[in-house]
């Protein structure tokens, strides 16, 4: 249906053409059909689905469908919809102000979520159910601006006598969809109504131009969250080297996939699956492995989900795949020679990180749990896979928990899982627990002193009898699983603080790896920094870069209180700026140059230089990528580098060093 067509003809007059529809209403009400051109097709249409759904025309009010925790619950599923809409209404305001028009938001079912306009306005509208919580869908409410733009994805105006609904028809709306742009899902629809007698021929068109600024605010925040999920998924890909690995976004599309993901779906004829946006799952299910086997062949077996959570919210995570008999998990009762190449992810030929190899391959003969100590960034995690792989074997399940992303509300219910109905908004079927999930494998918790209390005992409780009970269930179920936990605290500190209990701490410590941080292994940093210019080249499918020597002697002074995953960034950062195969100390990040000794302090001034002529790094690499992001957050928010700096999840220095080298200080 033509656009063109979703709005009334401007040179009716009002009298006629109130009177026109009247008679085709009561035409339709009363036997069922109207004469052809006596009304829109698009207010046809929509009369016509109404009858066929049952909506009683008599009908005074919409439902109130959600109120209380649930609206509360709504209105975080859309939190960013709510936040572009109200900066978009804040420009409106203005122009709405002294036309007794409104401006309401409402989900992608219908349901509204914001209505604003003028105090005095709002409250008679809240009387006609013009209000949060209530359902404007076409099924609901009959036809109208909102329900009838959800059923058709469509901008559409529909003007007093057009409502289905007796008591609609003193209003006249426009309504406009707000489309995701990467894959046309309907994520909610503006709405700008007013009574019949203050009808503005702009209102549509008003609508539409909301809608459309919208849709670009929420396509850069997409565009901010993908750059930090494809950089962590850049710094985490390396511990599947030998499997298939495909990186999903938070709504289950595909925003990447190593060369072993892409033969083993073009060996089974189904490529189009790995399309970039392509939807491989529904956001529901990312976390549930089991349900993949429905999505794939037979030949290809999903292996493990490893999520990557920030601000305790799922943003995506690698899908790991392997062919079916390369997945056969071991007997683990067999006897097994444990080989040493699982721990070849790990980089480095120091004597410390060779002692504390040597280390975690005996210890992964045992059962045991495991407590790694370290540093944010050394490479704790590396270390978990490696004894898992090396002890239980690369075809037994590693489920990996962020213990820091887990709301105290939300630790127990995935640790342990429960039951259908074990409380209100449980899932139907109820839900498979971490333990669970792991059996037969292992169970890695990392950042495990940001446990609360309460979930300290309910872990405690597993690991003394081995055994899980669901929430809301009385069932014990028994688990084989190995634990593995990792912190970046002294546990031992929060044990004498109170912190941590005391009994949970010696029953995950029967054995521990301290992991050395980076500067304690200077003489690693070059075999690191070889290892990680090779994957840039393969990522960005390029030549190799090489470190300039004295580049890397000034590598090596630096403290790295980052780590390996500083040093990572940084190489990352210098690939991508490097106008050279040699990267050298010109392309060195300020703040890293000003810290490191032998008078390269300057450098911060070249590098600015360099990139404040507006010259911004292209939108196809990564920083292109984040630059683009910040600079839209920055407008987003008027400049409050504070609230952008919690947005895209980095600390407000780190902020600042961007805006100045990527040359935004002015925008």
């Amino acid at each position: 249906m033509q656009n063109q067509y979703l709005g009334r003809m401007p040179t009716e007059s009002e009298a006629s053409f109130r009177k026109q529809i009247d008679v085709a209403w009561a035409d339709f009400v009363n036997k069922g059909e109207c004469q052809p051109g006596q009304v829109r097709d698009v207010i046809h249409d929509s009369w016509q689905r109404c009858r066929n759904r049952g909506v009683e025309f008599t009908q005074h009010y919409p439902p109130m469908v959600a109120s209380g925790d649930q609206f509360e619950a709504l209105k975080l599923e859309n939190e960013e919809l709510l936040l572009a809409s109200r900066n978009t209404w804040q420009m409106l305001s203005d122009i709405l102000s002294d036309s007794e028009s409104f401006f309401t938001v409402a989900e992608s079912n219908g349901v509204l979520l914001e209505v604003c306009g003028d105090p005095n306005l709002r409250d008679n509208l809240a009387g006609q159910r013009i209000a949060p919580g209530y359902d404007w869908s076409e099924g609901c409410t009959g036809t109208n601006a909102v329900g009838t733009a959800v059923a058709l994805k469509q901008p559409v105006e529909v003007h007093n006598a057009e409502h289905f609904c007796e008591s609609m028809k003193i209003w006249s709306c426009s309504a406009a969809p707000i489309i995701d742009v990467i894959d046309g899902d309907l994520l909610g629809v503006i709405d700008v109504s007013s009574l019949s007698h203050a009808y503005s021929a702009q209102s549509l068109a008003l609508a539409m131009t909301s809608a459309r600024q919208i849709e670009q605010t929420l396509h850069s925040r997409e565009l901010a969250r993908n750059v930090a999920l494809v950089d962590w998924f850049a710094g985490s890909v390396g511990r599947w080297r030998q499997d298939g690995v495909v990186l999903l976004d938070r709504k289950g599309r595909v925003v990447t996939a190593n060369e072993k993901a892409k033969k083993l779906f073009a060996s089974e004829h189904i490529e189009a699956k790995l399309d970039k946006n392509y939807r491989l799952l529904q956001p529901e299910r990312l976390n549930v492995v089991k349900d993949w086997e429905e999505l794939l062949p037979s030949a290809i077996v999903p292996v493990a989900y490893e999520a990557y959570n920030r601000d305790g919210r799922s943003e995506g995570g690698i899908l790991v795949i392997r062919p079916r008999l390369a997945a056969v998990r071991p007997n683990l009762s067999a006897p097994q020679s444990i080989p040493a190449s699982v721990f070849d992810t790990i980089i480095g030929q120091s004597p410390g990180i060779l002692t504390l190899k040597d280390r975690a391959l005996r210890l992964a003969a045992s059962n045991a749990p495991v407590l790694i100590q370290g540093e944010t960034g050394c490479g704790k995690d590396l270390f978990a896979r490696a004894v898992h792989c090396a002890g239980r074997g690369e075809g037994a399940p590693f489920v990996s928990v962020n213990c820091g992303a887990l709301t105290r509300e939300l630790a127990v219910n995935e640790l342990l899982g429960y039951e259908p109905g074990a409380f209100s908004g449980a899932a139907p079927q109820g839900h498979l627990g971490k333990f669970e999930e792991a059996n037969g494998g292992t169970l890695f918790l990392d950042e495990v002193g940001e446990l609360s209390a309460e979930v300290q005992v309910a872990l405690l409780r597993v690991l003394e009898d081995d055994t899980v009970v669901r929430l809301g269930g009385s069932k014990e179920r028994k688990i084989d699983v190995r634990i593995i936990a990792a912190t970046n605290r002294l546990l031992a500190t929060g044990v004498a603080e109170g912190h941590f209990r005391e009994d949970l701490y010696y029953r995950l410590k029967v054995m521990s790896l301290d992991i050395l941080p980076l500067r304690e292994r200077p003489g690693d940093i070059e075999s690191l920094a070889v290892y990680f210019l090779k994957q840039f080249a393969e990522t960005y499918a390029i030549e190799p870069g090489e470190l300039d020597p004295l580049l890397l002697e000034a590598l090596c002074q630096h403290p790295w209180p980052g780590n390996v995953r500083e040093l990572r960034s940084i190489l990352e950062n210098m690939f991508v700026m490097s106008e050279t195969k040699v990267l050298s100390h010109d392309v060195l990040p300020a703040d890293i140059a000003t810290s490191l000794e032998g008078g390269l302090g300057g450098l911060k001034g070249k590098v600015r230089a360099g990139l404040s002529n507006n010259t911004l790094p292209a939108a196809e690499t990564l920083d292109g990528l984040e630059c683009e992001a910040i600079r839209n957050e920055l407008i987003l928010h008027k400049g409050n580098r504070s609230k952008v700096a919690r947005i895209l999840g980095i600390s407000r220095s780190t902020l600042y060093r961007k805006i100045k080298n990527y040359g935004l200080a002015g925008d």
